[in-house]
């Protein structure tokens, strides 16, 4: 995988997480998906919806095997991208 391609994918990540735990979406699907699956959050589901990190992880093994080559270090290392993005969008 080149960089081009680990940064994109680490984005495209990033962007498909942050839209799933932190936004509305069109016609409200994301909160409709997130309120349908645990309204209480009373799960590990239900609260892995709502934390951008964690949903990172299994969108990047999607990701991983989408690119192909070796996907549990790519997998890993989309994850651990996506991470440190998060982590310059966080409020202090």
């Amino acid at each position: 995988m080149t960089p081009f391609v680990f940064i994109l994918a680490a984005l495209a990540v990033f962007r498909v997480s942050w839209m799933i735990t932190r936004e509305e979406g069109p016609f409200a699907v994301f909160v409709t998906m997130r309120e349908k699956i645990d309204p209480q959050q009373m799960t590990w589901i239900g609260r892995g919806l709502n934390c951008c990190n964690c949903v990172s992880v299994w969108i990047a093994l999607v990701a991983a095997l989408l690119i192909g080559g070796d996907w549990l270090l790519n997998w890993l290392g989309i994850a651990g991208a996506v991470l440190i993005f998060n982590k310059g969008m966080l409020p202090k």
